[in-house]
């Protein structure tokens, strides 16, 4: 391959050079991601998996080049489309187009065959030539745009030919009513010539009783809207590289519908106490009522009303489970000092949830209020040992208990089935899991408990109560339960 110039020359190369070397990198880009997919492809058709050791080229691959399984999952699947499709493969080796563009023309043709399935190979290959042409004077996004439009024009293509079908069925039924009302009213002079004519009726019309079988069969439904079809649907989750994740979608209306139904009351903006008002915008309001909605499913869906978290620790599990001793924290001081405390990013890193992946020490606080626990044990490896049982720090009968005396969440008021049980002195700092030491939270005010100057107290009485930061209340004066202050000022 042509040297070409990299971080430590690309300063000695002319600009003529500069330009060059980049169209050169494109088309060399271009012909590799082509040669890639297709020899994935091929790799696949002849199972070399089992030759290599593994259950599958996917799982090979992704582990050779230190991807997620999913994202070679996709490679595989665009390559065997590109193997029927030479035309588009030929465009990408010789870098007319971009990787990014046939993925778009795959995903178009994909969405015009969602809407209009009937389509014919021959008119598939059109739309894929128009799509192509696209892809040579545009970006992958004006390919999408333009497959949206093509799939809404075969959605009402096909809509209009059910349509033609249907009132030509209709003709047909009414002309073959008026030939039975004709020949029911025409003189009957004989059985015999009845039957006669009859028969010379059959010969006439060789076709009526096909006609009439034609008739018979039932006409399949008309296809569905484009805003409608929920063959269309879509919603990938990207993780990004900062440990947050991008959603992005494409819905039918009706889910849409359901969905801004469910979200409705829990994006209202929220005005403080004083009257300002709520700060968020409409998209964090949209995205708190998401996670919100997404805990009371979690919590139904356990039929205890309890957050249904389960949360892997890998431990050291003292890490969690126990307040360090003051040589714990010396020791862990002069760790930081030294900048070799372990973070999320070491492969030791103790918190862990089954989805995403690390988390901090604070979230895992967090969770583990409420939570299914299940401690693994690791050797200095990472290798797991042994893997406990799974239980919960507040049991069911202990969690009715609390709900009984709080009734609601003792901040806000929210349902307690949409509740969390929380230490008021934290677990990891040796809190007893009794019914003097929790109290019963929405996931709102949890966060608010744990991320800002919000506490919660024990009283002498036996109820808990809310201290507010200083910003709230200078004098932070203890707040009474929210049952309790509502029952107080009936």
């Amino acid at each position: 391959m042509q040297k070409l110039g990299d971080f430590t020359t690309a300063h000695t190369l002319s600009d003529q050079d500069i330009v060059t070397g980049l169209a050169h990198i494109h088309t060399a880009e271009t012909q590799l991601a082509a040669s890639r997919l297709a020899m994935l492809t091929e790799a696949d058709r002849r199972g070399l998996a089992l030759q290599l050791g593994h259950s599958s080229i996917k799982r090979w691959y992704a582990k050779a080049v230190r991807l997620p399984e999913g994202n070679i999952a996709h490679q595989m699947a665009l390559g065997k489309w590109l193997w029927h499709n030479p035309t588009v493969a030929e465009a990408l080796t010789d870098g007319t187009i971009h990787y990014l563009h046939v993925k778009a023309i795959a995903d178009g043709i994909a969405t015009v065959l969602a809407a209009d399935p009937t389509l014919t190979e021959s008119r598939q290959t059109d739309i894929i030539a128009v799509l192509l042409d696209v892809a040579t004077r545009g970006l992958a996004k004006d390919v999408h745009d333009r497959g949206q439009e093509l799939a809404q024009h075969a959605a009402n293509d096909a809509r209009a030919r059910h349509e033609a079908e249907r009132q030509r069925r209709e003709q047909e039924r009414r002309e073959e009513e008026r030939r039975k009302s004709e020949r029911s009213n025409s003189p009957d002079d004989s059985v015999d010539d009845e039957n006669s004519d009859d028969k010379d009726s059959d010969h006439e019309h060789p076709g009526l009783h096909d006609d009439t079988r034609r008739h018979d069969t039932p006409q399949p439904p008309p296809p569905l809207p484009v805003s409608e079809n929920r063959a269309l649907n879509r919603l990938g989750i990207y993780p990004l590289a900062n440990g947050r994740s991008k959603i992005e979608g494409n819905l039918d209306k009706l889910t849409v519908e359901k969905l801004k139904t469910a979200l409705s009351p829990l994006t209202a903006p929220k005005p403080a106490p004083d009257g300002t008002r709520d700060p968020r915008t409409p998209d964090r309001r949209n995205a708190d009522g998401l996670s919100e909605l997404l805990d009371r499913y979690l919590h139904a869906r356990t039929g205890t009303g309890s957050g249904g978290v389960n949360v892997n620790l890998t431990v050291s599990l003292a890490d969690l489970l126990k307040k360090p001793t003051d040589a714990e924290n010396a020791s862990r001081h002069n760790a930081t000092q030294r900048h070799d405390r372990p973070s999320p990013s070491d492969s030791d890193w103790p918190f862990w949830l089954d989805w995403t992946g690390p988390i901090s020490h604070k979230l895992a606080e967090f969770l583990s209020c409420d939570a299914d626990l299940t401690p693994v044990i690791v050797d200095h490896h990472g290798v797991p040992l042994a893997l406990g049982r799974s239980f919960r720090l507040a049991s069911n009968s202990l969690r009715e208990a609390v709900i009984i005396r709080d009734r609601c969440c003792v901040m806000c008021g929210r349902p307690a089935q949409w509740c969390q049980v929380h230490h008021v002195i934290y677990w990891n700092d040796d809190g007893p899991t009794n019914l003097n030491n929790l109290a019963l939270v929405c996931t709102e005010c949890h966060r608010d408990i744990h991320n800002t100057g919000w506490k919660l107290a024990m009283g002498d009485d036996g109820h808990p109560y809310a201290i507010p930061p200083a910003e709230v209340d200078p004098e932070r004066r203890p707040v009474a339960s929210y049952h309790r202050r509502r029952k107080h000022s009936a």
